[in-house]
């Protein structure tokens, strides 16, 4: 069946731009028509997926906790009293820790612990390439390393004979070499011997290259990732992310190792301080307490004197205490002159010993001191470029200010008590200068001795108290868990991959139909027809495959002619009448199908016994005879300029139930006959003797002829050939045509595709996309030098338009 407009009353509206209404369903079907595209595109994205992921890795995070003490944790009374022998308070904050842990220093402690990682061991598949670690045949042991070639990948091939070729991957740094196991081997890039392990193999290939430690730093501290179990807790997880879980856990274990025993040497660091300078003072009164003990020992041999009597002892018992309490400001003066001096000379080197450990009591001192330590230690933890170096370079300096105040200020009250030490002494001394002068000589002698041992036991029960301290000492923080793998975390790429290649599988398809839809300029659909203009669309005829120019007459019930029925039907309720009608056809170029349109409906009408007739207007390029297959003859030219009359150019034997009037002669003016008045009255006369006449017109895309004859004719049919007739040109045509003729225009579409390849798009309209391969041999030599060339074949070519029944 025929596929009319629905809208054939559409005329009033003004001519109207081209409508870009999206119609999903249009562009579906449009779509489905190129489902071939979409399926090598899936087929070979999918494959190119496999591909890829033939090259997944998997990737392990590795993890390890440590339980990190906080900063308000008590350590006993024992902390108190021997202040000076555990960590100082910057050392126990969390974050403080956190950065400790994951410090410059701290990373390349743990890389030059484990020279295994300082080469790594590669093989290479066709698709994957992995780091096997411990997992290799060889480990190279490198005595000497160039530094350039840091980096440099170097292949070993297992010869059968067990000697090893090692060459580089590296232009830049040729190597061609032999090696045999546990041999030295010089290069004049490296130094090295080569051993096997329990995975060696005689045949296969394996490469190596050097790390330097500034890259594996770098490696390991960007993949380290250090966050809390919970918001409030102190459990520490560290993490690592790689393809080599086994190195990652090596290297997570060796951290907390070091981090841990770091931990422990700066807890120890104030209490070998402490025991450095008790040793220093116990060498010196060792000296002075041998030389004492001398003394008294030969004294008494000599005199043969063994005491003193009651009242020298009274006086030497007074000695005693002065001597204690002089031995007491002896120590203080020397944690002066200390402190003094390592504020002056050693600011740099550790914590500062409490005065606590020597017995200087003095709170305000003590505090300073806590506070010297802590800055120090937050200042040791940044670099001079951090902005709070400065800060606590200052604080320092403030607390070192207020530190040499309170030296100066302990001093002068030292001074005090020592003068009226001195004054009750020289008491004493009066008293003892009247016993004898044997006795005095041996109250001067034990004097000294009590004083050096006394002051030599002091110093050996401080040095016990501060091994007791550090031999107790244990790191503040303690490892939970040991690294292990816990996850793999790219577990779910190849069906990201997979996804990702589907996606631009049908995107790239998806993009080429749309250019392509978009790209082109040909009209395919009655839909398409429509909104080229305002004017309404008659009728759509479909693409027939039979060669018989009269199609209506050699198949009368042919779909064919049932659609140009529906055409005629429709112009009869067009012209408000039944005969008497007077049509034109034109089109937009050379090629769409006019002609055979012409025919076929003067057929039509004539198959209704009426009388019809066919001129051939197209006076340019007249081929209505040559469709036929008449002689020609005389024409419409010849009956304008006067050479015969009316009749003579009328043809009414012809095998056709219709007459035909052909163009004639090809005139040298053909604009000029087309708007005489000699063929207006032809017109005026034909009307009179015939009921139904069909005007084949030329293309008034290409030539203006047609215009003329609108003006002098009931309804033009404007046809428009599916896939054929160019979307912008026909645009324009129809845009020109809608100023002065907008409601005596229909549109008719013709050589829709096969019925059996078309697809529904709703509205009343079928959307085809079989196209066959059309020939239409029409083509303008003369006149028609508009750039806008038919699609021409020879006359042999030619496919008539017929039925497929």
């Amino acid at each position: 069946m025929a596929q009319v407009s629905n809208n054939p009353a559409s005329q009033a509206p003004l001519f109207e731009e081209e409508k870009s209404n999206f119609d999903i369903m249009e562009w579906l079907f449009k779509f489905l028509h190129y489902w071939y595209i979409f399926v090598i595109s899936i087929i070979l994205f999918v494959a190119l997926a496999l591909l890829q992921n033939r090259k997944w890795i998997p990737q392990y995070m590795s993890m390890g906790t440590i339980i990190i003490k906080e900063s308000g944790a008590t350590y006993g009374g024992s902390q108190m009293l021997m202040q000076g022998f555990g960590i100082d308070g910057g050392y126990k904050n969390i974050n403080n820790q956190v950065i400790i842990l994951s410090s410059y220093d701290l990373m390349c402690r743990v890389v030059d612990s484990l020279p295994f990682m300082k080469v790594d061991y590669i093989t290479q598949g066709r698709f994957r390439t992995r780091n096997v670690y411990t997992n290799t045949p060889i480990i190279v042991e490198a005595a000497s390393i160039r530094p350039e070639i840091y980096g440099v990948l170097f292949a070993v091939d297992f010869e059968e004979d067990g000697t090893l070729r090692i060459s580089s991957t590296n232009e830049d740094f040729p190597l061609s070499a032999t090696a045999h196991y546990g041999q030295p081997l010089k290069t004049p890039l490296f130094e090295a011997t080569i051993w096997p392990t329990e995975h060696m193999v005689n045949a296969g290939k394996i490469y190596f290259r050097f790390r330097d430690r500034g890259s594996l730093v770098s490696d390991f501290s960007s993949r380290l990732s250090l966050s809390f179990v919970t918001e409030s807790s102190s459990v520490l997880q560290l993490a690592l992310v790689s393809t080599t879980p086994q190195r990652d856990c090596d290297f997570i274990d060796k951290l907390c190792q070091i981090y841990l025993q770091d931990n422990l040497n700066r807890k120890n660091d104030v209490a070998d301080n402490s025991l450095r300078f008790i040793n220093q003072q116990l060498e010196i009164l060792q000296q002075s307490l041998s030389v004492s003990e001398s003394a008294m020992t030969n004294f008494r041999k000599e005199n043969k004197f063994v005491d003193v009597s009651a009242y020298a002892s009274t006086l030497m018992q007074k000695m005693e205490n002065y001597d204690a309490q002089e031995l007491t400001l002896r120590l203080k003066t020397t944690y002066l002159d200390y402190l003094a001096n390592y504020l002056e000379t050693n600011i740099q080197q550790g914590g500062v010993v409490a005065p606590s450990s020597l017995g200087l009591n003095e709170p305000m001192l003590m505090t300073l001191v806590q506070q010297f330590n802590d800055l120090q230690i937050q200042r040791s933890e940044l670099s001079e470029k951090n902005v709070y170096y400065a800060k606590y370079t200052t604080d320092i300096e403030n607390v070192k200010a207020a530190i040499t105040e309170v030296i100066n200020s302990m001093r002068t009250t030292l001074d005090i008590e020592r003068k009226d030490l001195q004054s009750r002494y020289a008491e004493v001394e009066r008293g003892i200068q009247n016993l004898p002068e044997k006795e005095l000589q041996m109250v001067a002698i034990e004097r000294n001795y009590r004083i050096d041992d006394s002051y030599y036991t002091f110093f050996l029960q401080k040095r016990a108290e501060a091994e007791i301290q550090k031999a107790s000492n244990t790191p503040d923080n303690s490892v939970l868990d040991k690294a292990r793998v816990v996850s793999l975390t790219n577990a779910s790429q190849t069906n990201k991959t997979m996804m990702r290649y589907l996606i631009i599988g049908l995107i790239i398809p998806l993009v080429l139909v749309v250019l392509i839809e978009l790209l082109n300029n040909k009209i395919r659909t009655p839909k398409e027809a429509e909104r080229l203009s305002s004017f309404p669309l008659i009728g759509s005829i479909r693409h027939t495959k039979t060669q018989n120019p009269i199609l209506t007459k050699s198949n009368p019930r042919s779909s064919y002619a049932e659609m140009l029925r529906t055409i005629r039907t429709r112009i009869e309720f067009i012209v408000c009448r039944k005969t008497g009608i007077v049509l034109t056809v034109t089109s937009t170029q050379s090629g769409d199908g006019k002609t055979y349109l012409s025919t076929n409906l003067a057929a039509l009408y004539a198959m209704t016994g009426k009388k019809t007739l066919l001129i051939d207007m197209d006076i340019r390029k007249p081929n209505v005879y040559e469709k036929l297959g008449i002689e020609h003859t005389q024409g419409v030219t010849n009956y304008i300029i006067g050479e015969c009359g009316l009749d003579d150019i009328i043809l009414r034997d012809t095998p056709y139930d219709f007459d035909i009037m052909q163009a004639g002669t090809i005139p040298p003016n053909p604009g000029e006959l087309i708007r005489s008045d000699k063929l207006a009255e032809m017109l005026r006369l034909l009307r009179e003797r015939y009921e139904f006449i069909i005007i084949d017109s030329s293309p008034i895309g290409l030539v203006p002829d047609a215009y003329a004859l609108i003006e002098q004719t009931d309804l033009t049919l404007y046809v428009i050939r599916c896939m054929i007739t160019n979307r912008y040109f026909c645009k324009n045509t129809l845009q020109d045509l809608s100023e002065n003729f907008k409601d005596k225009i229909q549109l008719v579409l013709s050589d829709i595709p096969f019925e059996k390849k078309r697809l529904s798009i709703g509205k009343g309209y079928s959307y085809s996309y079989g196209y066959g391969g059309y020939g239409y041999g029409y083509g303008y030599g003369y006149g028609y030098g508009y750039g806008y060339g038919a699609h021409h074949k020879k006359k042999n070519e030619y496919n008539y338009y017929s039925d497929e029944e």
